[in-house]
C-alpha cells in the first residue's frame, strides 16, 4: 500500500507571525509542509488569548493557539544567535515584526531562504514603520467606508474573527508556493513583502471597481440591502434573517407570485415590475411585500421554499446552524479535531478535498515541545 506524497512535504517553514499569517503556515502544514513556530519563553502571544479549554489557561489551554498552531512545532528561542541559525535551516520565513526589527537576520540568510515579511503598509513608503491592526487595515484599505447604513458612521464587519489578517495570510500562503516555484527554476529565493491594506484593498471590489473604472466619487454605505434591485439583501424572518437576491425576470416572476401566494396582491406580477428601475423606485413597497412573505416562515423553510421557486435566498446561519446542517455533515466538512485537555473539539475540515490525500491536522504544540529535537542538532 502506498502512501500518497502530500504537496508541501519536504518544505520548512519558520513561523514568526502572529495572527496575520498563522492561517496560512496552517494550511501549508496541513498539507504537509514541516511548520516551526519560534516561540520566547513565555510563549506565542496567541497563548494567552480565549477562550480557553475549560479548566485550563495559558500558555496550553488557548483554544485560538489549539486551531492556528495545529500540525506546528514549538520551539522556544532565546536569543538572535539561535534564531539566525534556526531560519538558515528554513526553505521559508514568515514574519510580522516591523520594518527594521529582524532586518539583520532577514540580510544574513543565504540566497536561496525565501523571506516573507508582513506589515500594516508594506516596507516601502511614508508609513512603512506605522503600526497597524484588524480595524487600521478595514479603514485605510477603504472597505470600512462601505460597510454600515447611509445615515450612520461605518460598521466594522467581522470583528471578532480577524478577518482582514486571515486575509493576508493566505497570501502568505500562496507567495510561498510561488516563490517556491520560482526557486526551483532559477536557485534563488526571494523577498516577499505583504502590506494589509493592500491585500484588503485588492480583494474589495467595491473599493477598486470605482477607482479603477469610475468616478472616484464613494458610494454610500447600502445598509443590508443593495442599492442595485429590489428585494436584494437582508429580510427578517420568523427566527433570524435571510439573504435575498433578485435580479433575473425568472427570479423576479417566481417571486412576484410567491408574494402573491402569501399576501393576495397580485399587482407586482404587472409587467411594469419586471424593469429593474421601476422596484427600485418603488422599495418600499416591493420591500414590505417581501417582508411579508420572509417574516411568515424561519429562515430553513424560506431556503427550502426558495429553492423549490428556484429563487437565490439564503439563511443568515449563526454557528449553531452551520454546526447541525445536514448538508455540511453529509459532505465531511467537520471534523474532531486533537485538542490538549480534551476528547477531542469539532470544528472546521479541509477548505477543500481533492481525489488524493493530502490533509492531515495534528495537534497544536506544547510550549517548547520540539525545542531540543529540532535546536539540538544545530549547537553541534
Amino acid at each position: 500500500m502506498t502512501t500518497t506524497k502530500r504537496p508541501m512535504e519536504g518544505v520548512r517553514i519558520l513561523d514568526l507571525a502572529g495572527i496575520s499569517g498563522a492561517n496560512g503556515t496552517r494550511l501549508l502544514g496541513a498539507l504537509g509542509a514541516e511548520v516551526i513556530v519560534a516561540e520566547p519563553p513565555s510563549g506565542h502571544t496567541m497563548r494567552s488569548w480565549g477562550p480557553f479549554v475549560p479548566g485550563s489557561a495559558a500558555p496550553e489551554g488557548s483554544l485560538w493557539w489549539a486551531y492556528f498552531a495545529q500540525g506546528k512545532k514549538s520551539v522556544v528561542v532565546a536569543d538572535l544567535d539561535a534564531l539566525r541559525a534556526l531560519a538558515a535551516t528554513c526553505d521559508v520565513v514568515v514574519e510580522d515584526a516591523g520594518v527594521g526589527v529582524l532586518d539583520e537576520v532577514a540580510a544574513s540568510m543565504g540566497p536561496e531562504v525565501i523571506w516573507i515579511s508582513v506589515t500594516p503598509f508594506g516596507r516601502t513608503g511614508p508609513r512603512a514603520h506605522w503600526r497597524g491592526s484588524e480595524l487600521v487595515g478595514w479603514a485605510s484599505s477603504g472597505l470600512l467606508h462601505t460597510f454600515g447604513f447611509p445615515d450612520r458612521p461605518p460598521v466594522m464587519p467581522a470583528t471578532p474573527i480577524q478577518f482582514g489578517q486571515h486575509v493576508i495570510a493566505l497570501d502568505v500562503a500562496l507567495s510561498a508556493q510561488l516563490a517556491l516555484r520560482v526557486r526551483r527554476r532559477t536557485g534563488r529565493g526571494q523577498r516577499v513583502d505583504l502590506s494589509l491594506q493592500e491585500s484588503l484593498l485588492f480583494v474589495g471590489p467595491e473599493t477598486g471597481a470605482p477607482l479603477f473604472l469610475d468616478d472616484l466619487v464613494p458610494r454610500s454605505r447600502p445598509g443590508n440591502r443593495r442599492a442595485v434591485s429590489r428585494p436584494f439583501g437582508l429580510y427578517p424572518c420568523a427566527d433570524g434573517f435571510v439573504s435575498v437576491v433578485v435580479l433575473q425576470p425568472a427570479h423576479w416572476r417566481a417571486m412576484a407570485e410567491w408574494i402573491r401566494d402569501v399576501t393576495g396582491e397580485d399587482s407586482l406580477l404587472e409587467e411594469a415590475f419586471f424593469d429593474i428601475a421601476v422596484r427600485w423606485e418603488a422599495a418600499e413597497f416591493v420591500d414590505a411585500m417581501t417582508e411579508a412573505v420572509t417574516m411568515s416562515m424561519s429562515k430553513l423553510d424560506l431556503f427550502i421554499e426558495g429553492q423549490r421557486r428556484n429563487i437565490p435566498i439564503t439563511p443568515v446561519n449563526t454557528v449553531a446552524d452551520l454546526r447541525s446542517d445536514p448538508h455540511l455533515q453529509a459532505a465531511g466538512f467537520w471534523r474532531t479535531h486533537e485538542v490538549h485537555g480534551t476528547d477531542g473539539v469539532v470544528g472546521p475540515g479541509a477548505p477543500f478535498r481533492v481525489s488524493a490525500d493530502w490533509w492531515s491536522f495534528s495537534r497544536a504544540p506544547l510550549l517548547g515541545e520540539h525545542t531540543e529535537a529540532v535546536l539540538g542538532p544545530l549547537r553541534g
